[in-house]
């Protein structure tokens, strides 16, 4: 839960995109908890979680020099339908950067 995400807030548009916070996993989870329990409202607007990096993301403080929050978890497995993941095989052995990304948010 203390894994820092980047969450838009979906109801204010900069430069045609959606300005990011960073969060603590676990007060985003509240917060889309309590979206629900509202009827899908709140005063915070529409908060979506958008391009973590789960396999490489910062905790608060961060555990490693790497910032990774997992790092003694394998928790991205490719799917078999998308084995041939060249992109992320290239950016693996560079050790530089991945495209693995997870999104969740409420509806709406």
């Amino acid at each position: 839960g203390e894994a820092v995400v980047p969450v838009a807030k979906c109801d204010v548009k900069e430069y045609n995109s959606n300005p990011k916070e960073q969060l603590p996993f676990k007060e985003y989870v509240e917060y889309w908890r309590e979206y629900i329990r509202n009827g899908y409202c709140s005063s915070r607007g529409c908060l979506y979680l958008k391009d973590w990096h789960l396999s490489r993301s910062g905790l608060i403080p961060k555990i490693s020099a790497l910032g990774i929050a997992f790092p003694e978890q394998d928790v991205y497995t490719t799917p078999v339908y998308f084995s041939s993941d060249w992109l992320n095989e290239y950016w693996d052995a560079a050790a530089a950067d991945d495209f693995r990304f997870v999104y969740m948010g409420p509806k709406g």
